[in-house]
Protein backbone atom coordinates (compact mmCIF):
# COMPACT_ATOMS: atom_id res chain seq x y z
CA UNK A 1 0.00 0.00 0.00
CA UNK A 2 1.10 3.57 -0.77
CA UNK A 3 0.06 6.88 0.78
CA UNK A 4 0.11 10.05 -1.35
CA UNK A 5 0.88 13.30 0.44
CA UNK A 6 1.16 16.75 -1.04
CA UNK A 7 0.01 20.35 -0.82
CA UNK A 8 -1.33 22.77 -3.43
CA UNK A 9 1.00 25.75 -3.49
CA UNK A 10 -1.85 28.06 -4.67
CA UNK A 11 -3.82 27.46 -1.53
CA UNK A 12 -0.78 28.27 0.53
CA UNK A 13 -0.48 31.63 -1.23
CA UNK A 14 -4.25 32.62 -0.73
CA UNK A 15 -5.02 34.70 2.40
CA UNK A 16 -7.53 33.25 4.87
CA UNK A 17 -11.18 34.36 4.31
CA UNK A 18 -12.42 37.33 6.50
CA UNK A 19 -14.57 36.54 9.49
CA UNK A 20 -18.29 37.55 9.33
CA UNK A 21 -19.39 39.34 12.58
CA UNK A 22 -23.11 38.80 11.75
CA UNK A 23 -26.11 41.30 11.61
CA UNK A 24 -26.53 44.09 14.03
CA UNK A 25 -29.67 44.44 16.12
CA UNK A 26 -32.64 45.65 13.92
CA UNK A 27 -30.86 45.07 10.62
CA UNK A 28 -32.73 41.86 9.96
CA UNK A 29 -36.02 43.62 9.31
CA UNK A 30 -34.53 46.07 6.90
CA UNK A 31 -33.07 43.44 4.70
CA UNK A 32 -35.23 41.71 2.21
CA UNK A 33 -35.48 37.95 2.14
CA UNK A 34 -33.05 36.43 -0.25
CA UNK A 35 -34.48 34.90 -3.42
CA UNK A 36 -34.74 31.13 -3.54
CA UNK A 37 -31.66 29.43 -4.76
CA UNK A 38 -31.79 27.88 -8.21
CA UNK A 39 -30.75 24.31 -8.26
CA UNK A 40 -29.14 24.77 -11.65
CA UNK A 41 -27.27 27.83 -10.65
CA UNK A 42 -23.67 27.20 -9.79
CA UNK A 43 -22.79 28.37 -6.37
CA UNK A 44 -19.83 30.65 -6.34
CA UNK A 45 -17.25 30.31 -3.72
CA UNK A 46 -15.67 27.40 -2.14
CA UNK A 47 -17.66 24.28 -1.32
CA UNK A 48 -17.19 21.82 1.44
CA UNK A 49 -15.18 18.88 0.29
CA UNK A 50 -16.76 15.47 0.36
CA UNK A 51 -15.41 13.54 3.28
CA UNK A 52 -15.77 10.28 1.44
CA UNK A 53 -13.83 11.39 -1.64
CA UNK A 54 -10.95 13.72 -0.78
CA UNK A 55 -9.66 15.82 -3.69
CA UNK A 56 -6.45 14.91 -5.46
CA UNK A 57 -4.17 17.84 -5.19
CA UNK A 58 -1.77 18.88 -7.92
CA UNK A 59 1.93 19.62 -7.50
CA UNK A 60 4.99 17.55 -6.51
CA UNK A 61 4.12 14.15 -5.07
CA UNK A 62 6.24 12.03 -2.75
CA UNK A 63 5.73 8.24 -2.85
CA UNK A 64 6.55 6.38 0.36
CA UNK A 65 6.71 2.57 -0.01
CA UNK A 66 6.06 0.43 2.98
CA UNK A 67 7.93 -2.90 2.84
CA UNK A 68 6.36 -5.59 4.84
CA UNK A 69 8.89 -7.58 6.96
CA UNK A 70 9.53 -11.14 5.80
CA UNK A 71 7.41 -13.63 7.56
CA UNK A 72 8.55 -16.82 9.29
CA UNK A 73 7.28 -18.82 6.30
CA UNK A 74 9.53 -16.85 3.92
CA UNK A 75 12.52 -17.43 6.18
CA UNK A 76 11.78 -21.14 6.31
CA UNK A 77 11.55 -21.30 2.51
CA UNK A 78 14.91 -19.52 2.21
CA UNK A 79 16.56 -21.96 4.59
CA UNK A 80 15.18 -24.97 2.73
CA UNK A 81 16.46 -23.53 -0.56
CA UNK A 82 19.97 -23.02 0.89
CA UNK A 83 20.03 -26.47 2.44
CA UNK A 84 19.81 -28.10 -1.01
CA UNK A 85 23.40 -27.16 -1.97
CA UNK A 86 26.75 -27.56 -0.25
CA UNK A 87 27.47 -23.87 -0.49
CA UNK A 88 24.10 -23.03 1.00
CA UNK A 89 24.71 -25.42 3.90
CA UNK A 90 27.98 -23.63 4.58
CA UNK A 91 26.17 -20.27 4.56
CA UNK A 92 23.62 -21.53 7.06
CA UNK A 93 26.37 -22.95 9.25
CA UNK A 94 28.31 -19.67 9.10
CA UNK A 95 25.25 -17.59 10.00
CA UNK A 96 24.58 -19.68 13.11
CA UNK A 97 28.09 -19.03 14.50
CA UNK A 98 28.97 -16.22 16.86
CA UNK A 99 31.46 -13.51 15.97
CA UNK A 100 34.17 -15.06 18.13
CA UNK A 101 33.76 -18.46 16.50
CA UNK A 102 33.89 -16.94 13.02
CA UNK A 103 37.23 -15.34 13.82
CA UNK A 104 38.53 -18.66 15.14
CA UNK A 105 37.40 -20.62 12.08
CA UNK A 106 38.91 -18.04 9.72
CA UNK A 107 42.26 -18.13 11.55
CA UNK A 108 42.34 -21.93 11.51
CA UNK A 109 41.58 -22.02 7.77
CA UNK A 110 44.35 -19.55 7.02
CA UNK A 111 46.83 -21.60 9.05
CA UNK A 112 45.89 -24.81 7.20
CA UNK A 113 46.32 -23.12 3.82
CA UNK A 114 49.72 -21.77 4.85
CA UNK A 115 50.91 -25.22 5.94
CA UNK A 116 49.66 -26.73 2.68
CA UNK A 117 51.52 -24.16 0.56
CA UNK A 118 54.75 -24.70 2.51
CA UNK A 119 54.37 -28.47 2.12
CA UNK A 120 53.91 -28.23 -1.64
CA UNK A 121 56.92 -25.94 -2.02
CA UNK A 122 59.07 -28.29 0.06
CA UNK A 123 58.08 -31.35 -1.97
CA UNK A 124 58.31 -29.84 -5.43
CA UNK A 125 61.94 -29.16 -6.36
CA UNK A 126 63.00 -25.90 -8.04
CA UNK A 127 64.05 -27.91 -11.08
CA UNK A 128 60.53 -29.30 -11.47
CA UNK A 129 59.07 -25.81 -11.21
CA UNK A 130 61.52 -24.49 -13.78
CA UNK A 131 63.22 -22.24 -11.25
CA UNK A 132 66.99 -21.79 -11.02
CA UNK A 133 67.16 -22.96 -7.39
CA UNK A 134 70.19 -22.52 -5.13
CA UNK A 135 73.64 -23.69 -6.13
CA UNK A 136 74.95 -26.53 -3.93
CA UNK A 137 78.08 -25.67 -1.97
CA UNK A 138 78.20 -28.45 0.67
CA UNK A 139 79.13 -32.11 0.39
CA UNK A 140 77.80 -35.04 2.38
CA UNK A 141 76.93 -38.70 2.16
CA UNK A 142 74.17 -38.03 -0.38
CA UNK A 143 75.39 -37.41 -3.96
CA UNK A 144 75.26 -33.92 -5.45
CA UNK A 145 73.98 -34.65 -8.95
CA UNK A 146 74.33 -31.08 -10.29
CA UNK A 147 77.22 -30.36 -12.64
CA UNK A 148 79.84 -27.61 -12.27
CA UNK A 149 82.46 -26.17 -14.59
CA UNK A 150 82.31 -24.56 -18.01
CA UNK A 151 80.83 -25.70 -21.30
CA UNK A 152 77.99 -27.89 -22.54
CA UNK A 153 75.65 -29.64 -20.08
CA UNK A 154 77.03 -27.63 -17.14
CA UNK A 155 74.40 -26.61 -14.61
CA UNK A 156 76.46 -24.07 -12.65
CA UNK A 157 79.12 -22.18 -14.58
CA UNK A 158 82.55 -21.80 -12.96
CA UNK A 159 85.30 -21.04 -15.43
CA UNK A 160 88.10 -20.83 -12.84
CA UNK A 161 87.30 -23.01 -9.81
CA UNK A 162 84.58 -24.50 -7.65
CA UNK A 163 84.76 -24.96 -3.84
CA UNK A 164 82.78 -27.29 -1.57
CA UNK A 165 82.54 -27.27 2.23
CA UNK A 166 81.95 -30.26 4.50
CA UNK A 167 82.28 -31.25 8.16
CA UNK A 168 84.29 -34.36 9.01
CA UNK A 169 82.49 -36.06 11.91
CA UNK A 170 84.03 -39.29 13.20
CA UNK A 171 84.50 -40.48 16.78
CA UNK A 172 87.48 -42.67 15.80
CA UNK A 173 90.29 -42.53 13.30
CA UNK A 174 88.81 -42.64 9.80
CA UNK A 175 89.55 -41.91 6.18
CA UNK A 176 87.25 -39.86 3.98
CA UNK A 177 86.90 -40.78 0.30
CA UNK A 178 85.59 -38.36 -2.33
CA UNK A 179 83.54 -39.95 -5.12
CA UNK A 180 82.87 -37.91 -8.26
CA UNK A 181 82.69 -37.97 -12.05
CA UNK A 182 84.57 -35.69 -14.45
CA UNK A 183 84.73 -35.08 -18.19
CA UNK A 184 86.21 -32.69 -20.78
CA UNK A 185 89.45 -32.61 -18.80
CA UNK A 186 92.95 -32.95 -20.17
CA UNK A 187 96.14 -33.91 -18.36
CA UNK A 188 97.26 -31.48 -15.64
CA UNK A 189 94.26 -29.23 -16.18
CA UNK A 190 92.14 -29.40 -12.98
CA UNK A 191 93.86 -29.56 -9.61
CA UNK A 192 92.14 -30.88 -6.46
CA UNK A 193 93.14 -29.51 -3.05
CA UNK A 194 91.99 -30.03 0.55
CA UNK A 195 92.21 -27.15 3.00
CA UNK A 196 94.76 -25.44 0.78
CA UNK A 197 96.98 -28.51 0.25
CA UNK A 198 97.13 -30.03 -3.23
CA UNK A 199 96.00 -33.65 -3.57
CA UNK A 200 96.90 -34.02 -7.23
CA UNK A 201 95.31 -33.65 -10.65
CA UNK A 202 91.92 -34.88 -11.81
CA UNK A 203 92.49 -37.82 -14.22
CA UNK A 204 92.05 -36.94 -17.91
CA UNK A 205 89.27 -38.34 -20.10
CA UNK A 206 89.25 -41.95 -21.24
CA UNK A 207 87.00 -44.07 -23.45
CA UNK A 208 84.77 -44.81 -20.43
CA UNK A 209 84.52 -41.22 -19.19
CA UNK A 210 80.71 -41.26 -19.15
CA UNK A 211 80.58 -44.39 -16.95
CA UNK A 212 83.65 -44.14 -14.75
CA UNK A 213 83.57 -43.00 -11.15
CA UNK A 214 86.66 -41.36 -9.70
CA UNK A 215 87.82 -41.71 -6.10
CA UNK A 216 90.13 -39.51 -4.11
CA UNK A 217 91.23 -40.39 -0.58
CA UNK A 218 91.33 -37.41 1.75
CA UNK A 219 94.37 -37.93 4.02
CA UNK A 220 93.53 -38.08 7.73
CA UNK A 221 96.38 -35.70 8.50
CA UNK A 222 94.75 -32.93 6.44
CA UNK A 223 91.23 -33.40 7.75
CA UNK A 224 89.98 -31.20 10.57
CA UNK A 225 87.85 -33.43 12.76
CA UNK A 226 84.53 -31.89 13.85
CA UNK A 227 85.38 -28.72 11.96
CA UNK A 228 84.70 -27.22 8.56
CA UNK A 229 86.83 -28.47 5.65
CA UNK A 230 87.07 -27.23 2.08
CA UNK A 231 87.64 -29.01 -1.22
CA UNK A 232 88.67 -26.95 -4.22
CA UNK A 233 88.63 -27.88 -7.91
CA UNK A 234 90.89 -25.37 -9.67
CA UNK A 235 91.24 -25.20 -13.45
CA UNK A 236 94.86 -24.19 -14.05
CA UNK A 237 94.14 -23.11 -17.65
CA UNK A 238 91.32 -20.69 -16.79
CA UNK A 239 92.01 -17.80 -16.87
CA UNK A 240 93.34 -16.63 -19.24
CA UNK A 241 91.80 -19.49 -21.23
CA UNK A 242 88.19 -20.58 -21.53
CA UNK A 243 88.69 -24.34 -21.53
CA UNK A 244 85.61 -26.49 -20.92
CA UNK A 245 85.51 -28.84 -17.94
CA UNK A 246 82.79 -30.59 -15.94
CA UNK A 247 82.39 -32.39 -12.59
CA UNK A 248 79.21 -33.96 -11.17
CA UNK A 249 77.83 -36.69 -8.86
CA UNK A 250 79.99 -35.73 -5.90
CA UNK A 251 79.65 -37.46 -2.53
CA UNK A 252 81.72 -38.31 0.54
CA UNK A 253 82.33 -41.67 2.16
CA UNK A 254 83.76 -42.01 5.66
CA UNK A 255 85.62 -45.28 6.31
CA UNK A 256 86.95 -46.11 9.80
CA UNK A 257 90.52 -47.45 9.85
CA UNK A 258 91.97 -49.63 12.59
CA UNK A 259 94.14 -47.85 15.10
CA UNK A 260 97.07 -50.30 14.89
CA UNK A 261 100.82 -49.93 14.86
CA UNK A 262 102.35 -49.32 11.40
CA UNK A 263 103.68 -52.87 11.05
CA UNK A 264 100.27 -54.37 11.74
CA UNK A 265 98.63 -51.98 9.27
CA UNK A 266 101.13 -53.04 6.61
CA UNK A 267 100.50 -56.72 7.31
CA UNK A 268 96.73 -56.21 7.05
CA UNK A 269 97.17 -54.45 3.71
CA UNK A 270 99.29 -57.29 2.33
CA UNK A 271 96.62 -59.84 3.27
CA UNK A 272 94.01 -57.78 1.43
CA UNK A 273 96.26 -57.62 -1.64
CA UNK A 274 96.63 -61.41 -1.70
CA UNK A 275 92.86 -61.88 -1.44
CA UNK A 276 92.30 -59.39 -4.24
CA UNK A 277 94.75 -61.20 -6.50
CA UNK A 278 92.93 -64.50 -5.94
CA UNK A 279 89.55 -63.01 -6.78
CA UNK A 280 90.94 -61.36 -9.90
CA UNK A 281 92.28 -64.69 -11.21
CA UNK A 282 88.76 -66.13 -10.83
CA UNK A 283 87.00 -63.14 -12.40
CA UNK A 284 85.62 -65.28 -15.28
CA UNK A 285 84.33 -68.00 -12.95
CA UNK A 286 81.94 -66.03 -10.76
CA UNK A 287 79.98 -62.89 -11.70
CA UNK A 288 80.95 -61.09 -8.48
CA UNK A 289 84.65 -62.03 -8.39
CA UNK A 290 85.81 -58.95 -10.26
CA UNK A 291 83.94 -56.75 -7.80
CA UNK A 292 85.38 -58.69 -4.85
CA UNK A 293 88.90 -58.18 -6.24
CA UNK A 294 88.27 -54.45 -6.50
CA UNK A 295 86.92 -54.34 -2.95
CA UNK A 296 89.96 -56.16 -1.50
CA UNK A 297 92.44 -53.91 -3.26
CA UNK A 298 90.42 -50.93 -2.13
CA UNK A 299 90.58 -52.14 1.48
CA UNK A 300 94.34 -52.41 1.19
CA UNK A 301 94.49 -48.91 -0.21
CA UNK A 302 92.45 -47.45 2.66
CA UNK A 303 94.61 -49.27 5.20
CA UNK A 304 97.80 -47.92 3.65
CA UNK A 305 96.37 -44.41 3.72
CA UNK A 306 96.53 -44.57 7.51
CA UNK A 307 100.31 -44.79 7.33
CA UNK A 308 102.28 -41.59 7.39
CA UNK A 309 105.13 -43.15 5.40
CA UNK A 310 103.75 -44.89 2.32
CA UNK A 311 105.55 -48.16 1.35
CA UNK A 312 106.17 -49.29 -2.24
CA UNK A 313 103.08 -51.47 -2.00
CA UNK A 314 100.96 -48.32 -1.97
CA UNK A 315 101.69 -47.47 -5.62
CA UNK A 316 101.14 -51.07 -6.73
CA UNK A 317 97.74 -51.10 -5.06
CA UNK A 318 96.77 -47.81 -6.72
CA UNK A 319 97.65 -49.19 -10.16
CA UNK A 320 95.66 -52.38 -9.60
CA UNK A 321 92.65 -50.39 -8.41
CA UNK A 322 92.79 -48.18 -11.50
CA UNK A 323 92.95 -51.22 -13.78
CA UNK A 324 90.09 -53.10 -12.12
CA UNK A 325 87.98 -49.94 -11.85
CA UNK A 326 88.23 -49.51 -15.63
CA UNK A 327 87.02 -53.06 -16.17
CA UNK A 328 84.14 -52.59 -13.75
CA UNK A 329 83.10 -49.34 -15.40
CA UNK A 330 83.14 -51.02 -18.81
CA UNK A 331 81.06 -53.89 -17.44
CA UNK A 332 78.57 -51.49 -15.87
CA UNK A 333 78.22 -49.49 -19.09
CA UNK A 334 77.58 -52.65 -21.10
CA UNK A 335 74.83 -53.77 -18.72
CA UNK A 336 73.19 -50.35 -18.78
CA UNK A 337 73.09 -50.46 -22.60
CA UNK A 338 71.38 -53.85 -22.44
CA UNK A 339 68.86 -52.44 -20.00
CA UNK A 340 68.11 -49.47 -22.24
CA UNK A 341 67.65 -51.79 -25.20
CA UNK A 342 65.19 -53.90 -23.22
CA UNK A 343 63.24 -50.79 -22.22
CA UNK A 344 63.22 -49.56 -25.82
CA UNK A 345 61.73 -52.84 -27.05
CA UNK A 346 59.38 -52.94 -24.06
CA UNK A 347 60.67 -56.27 -22.83
CA UNK A 348 60.00 -56.21 -19.11
CA UNK A 349 61.46 -59.69 -18.63
CA UNK A 350 64.80 -58.74 -20.23
CA UNK A 351 64.94 -55.48 -18.28
CA UNK A 352 64.39 -57.25 -14.96
CA UNK A 353 66.95 -59.94 -15.85
CA UNK A 354 69.55 -57.28 -16.70
CA UNK A 355 69.05 -55.47 -13.40
CA UNK A 356 69.37 -58.76 -11.54
CA UNK A 357 72.67 -59.35 -13.34
CA UNK A 358 73.83 -55.89 -12.23
CA UNK A 359 73.03 -56.74 -8.62
CA UNK A 360 74.98 -60.00 -8.85
CA UNK A 361 78.05 -58.33 -10.30
CA UNK A 362 77.82 -55.28 -7.97
CA UNK A 363 76.32 -56.69 -4.75
CA UNK A 364 76.91 -53.67 -2.47
CA UNK A 365 76.57 -49.90 -2.65
CA UNK A 366 80.33 -49.45 -2.60
CA UNK A 367 80.26 -49.17 -6.39
CA UNK A 368 78.16 -46.65 -8.26
CA UNK A 369 76.65 -49.27 -10.60
CA UNK A 370 74.69 -50.89 -7.76
CA UNK A 371 72.99 -47.58 -6.93
CA UNK A 372 72.41 -46.91 -10.63
CA UNK A 373 70.52 -50.20 -10.95
CA UNK A 374 68.33 -49.28 -8.00
CA UNK A 375 67.52 -45.93 -9.59
CA UNK A 376 66.58 -47.57 -12.90
CA UNK A 377 64.37 -50.11 -11.17
CA UNK A 378 62.57 -47.36 -9.29
CA UNK A 379 62.25 -45.17 -12.39
CA UNK A 380 60.67 -47.95 -14.49
CA UNK A 381 58.77 -49.59 -11.58
CA UNK A 382 60.58 -52.92 -11.95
Amino acid sequence: PATFTGQDPRRVAEPPPPLDPGLLLGEAELLAAPPPADANTAQSGPTEPDAAHPPVRSGPVTVVAKVEPSSAADEARRRRRLARTLGGQFVLFWQRQSRLRRIGYASLTGLVLLVAVVGVLSVVSPTTLGLPGREPSKLGLEPVTDSFGLGKDVRWTHADDKAFDFRFMSPTRAVAVLHYQASNITKDEVNLSLNGVSLGWVPPDTAQTAERELEQVLPPGLLRRNENNQLLFDNALNPPGRESWRIWNLRLEVIPVPELPPDQLLASAREAVKAGARFYELRDVGAENLFNAWREYRSAWITLEALDDKPDLYEDVRERIAQISTELDHQCGKLMLEFQRAVQYRSRRDAVATLEDVRRRFPTTEHRCHNLALEKAYEHEL
